[in-house]
């Protein structure tokens, strides 16, 4: 499975209240999620069948059963091997610390099948084959690249009791499962889902455990006014008249896909407008009104924001969360704006060397960029327009520069006039440095946490025994290869394929 960063889990138990299910109970097919969960995780009856067929050869063992699923001892002592692939001190076989460090593992595993088998339950969850194929692709060159050829790499596989088909399958099933589980997670523990508190003292204690943190980087803090370059008053009516006809052909039946691809200025009008699943957040504030005022099957009114004019289609809902198309289109600016712009901008930056800046900064900005902020030198150039490059690099706290000629990532042209605020050389980090990340680290750990402890409640859990008995000798190759015959007929069927990526930025996206 990818990496799935979980909370650390609470102390194991069996809610008494809580009675085992019929072994065997999920149904495949009720969604492509269950079937993976079922393919790559036996019912306990398969897995105790599994055992006692294979001519009394014990090749593995149950040590725990969630719900209607087991986790085998062979998952654990996966697990265990990855943790010391990444250079964890993992304790000797068969010492009280070996207990207690499988016991956390199986804890977390635990944590991960009780998630997995609620987004299973969620039929409005889907992922997206292309991008796991793409993501496995990626693991299995990386694998590949660690042996001289794949001959060598076939060769270990079958040392292990794999075939290369096998291995494949079974990380294409990690992958999936992964991003499944994290799907869910984003859908059900946002800041609006859970309420949390983050005290001064958490935040304190993880600032101490970051000790190990390389260097601050040296960076600059600046502030600006953007100037952009914008239509005139009579190019934005023309522009809201055309948008009205096309919201009129929508509503009349035309497809609002093809309507999209034939006018849009958006990026997503390749896609038919698809803006894929959003929150709240991710777009402007204008555009998330329209949007979530919707029912499904809704278009919204025509309305304007900083890139244009925008109508919106939602098509789906779930939670807190809208599938939506839009058609933008864009007011179009002329040579006449843009030279407009640039003697305004020379202006003000004459004006910069003798009046208060920040004055300037809350009459003359007007970009949905920031007006002001601190970056890591380092990152100026893959993160900034080039223009930036320059002034960011050499000015001095107090310098003026500019005006900077760039073009935004939403399109249209620009002018900055920036101001060096101060110059940091590269030294530990305070405390300060990281307070808003480790608050919002800590808020994101302590939602998932209580989410997994309110599933934990309504689940079946049983640990069955010790999960570090040296007198067992699993073979966690031997075992994955018996889940994978056991549980044949259940392999899930292609993965949902969308058009495209969910989450692809549009041009309302903020900051953007």
């Amino acid at each position: 499975m990818e990496p799935t960063a979980l909370p650390p889990a609470s102390p194991r138990s069996r809610p008494a209240q809580v009675q085992p299910p019929p072994l065997g109970a999920l149904r495949p097919g009720l969604l492509l999620a269950a079937a993976i969960l079922a393919f790559f995780a036996p019912s306990a009856a398969a897995t105790q069948e599994q055992e006692s067929e294979l001519e009394g050869e014990l090749v593995d063992r149950v040590v725990a059963i969630v719900g209607d699923s087991a986790i085998l001892l062979s998952q654990v002592l996966q697990r265990e091997n990855q943790e010391r692939a990444v250079g964890v001190q993992v304790p000797a076989p068969g010492t009280p610390e070996s207990e207690d460090f499988r016991s956390a593992l199986l804890e977390g595993l635990i944590d991960e099948m009780v998630l997995l088998q609620a987004a299973a339950r969620d039929t409005l969850l889907t992922i997206d084959d292309d991008e796991v194929e793409d993501s496995l692709q990626k693991h299995m060159d990386g694998i590949e690249a660690q042996y001289v050829d794949r001959a060598a790499m076939i060769e270990a596989l079958r040392l292990e009791g794999l075939t290369l088909q096998n291995f494949r399958e079974l990380n294409r099933i990690q992958i999936a499962q992964g991003k499944l589980i994290r799907l869910y997670v984003r859908t059900r523990t946002g800041e609006g889902e859970v309420a949390v508190e983050v005290t001064d003292e958490e935040l304190r204690a993880a600032f101490e455990e970051r000790q190990f943190l390389q260097q601050r980087p040296a960076s600059v803090t600046f502030d600006q006014i953007v100037l952009e370059v914008k239509a005139s008053d009579s190019a934005r009516a023309e522009a809201r008249t055309l948008l009205e006809g096309i919201r009129e052909r929508a509503l009349a039946g035309e497809d609002f896909t093809e309507l999209a691809r034939t006018y849009s200025h958006d990026p997503s009008a390749q896609t038919g407008g698809d803006l894929g699943w959003f929150r709240k957040g991710r777009f402007v504030e204008e555009f998330e009104d329209a949007a979530f005022s919707l029912l499904e099957g809704g278009i919204s009114d025509v309305f304007e924001t900083a890139f244009g004019y925008h109508i919106v289609l939602v098509e789906r809902i779930r939670y807190s969360e809208r599938k939506a198309r839009h058609i933008l289109i864009r007011p179009v600016a002329v040579t006449a704006d843009r030279i407009r712009v640039r003697e305004l901008a020379t202006e003000l930056a004459e004006r910069a060397k003798t009046e208060d800046f920040r004055e300037l900064v809350e009459r003359y900005h007007d970009s949905l960029d920031p007006d002001s902020g601190t970056i890591a030198e380092r990152q100026i150039a893959g993160s900034l327009a080039a223009a930036y490059l320059v002034p960011l690099t050499t000015g001095q706290p107090g310098e003026i520069a500019g005006p900077i000629q760039f073009t935004t990532r939403s399109g249209r042209d620009a002018f900055a006039v920036v101001r060096i605020i101060e110059r940091r050389a590269a030294g530990e980090y305070a405390f300060e440095d990281l307070e808003p990340d480790l608050r919002a680290m800590l808020g994101e750990q302590k939602r998932i946490r209580a989410h997994i402890d309110g599933l934990r409640a309504k689940t079946y859990i049983e640990i069955k025994q010790a999960v570090d008995n040296p007198s067992v000798a699993p073979m966690a190759a031997r075992s994955v290869l018996l889940t994978l015959q056991a549980r044949e007929a259940l392999r899930p069927a292609r993965m949902h394929r969308r058009p495209n990526a969910a989450g692809t930025c549009s041009t309302a996206c903020k900051g953007t």
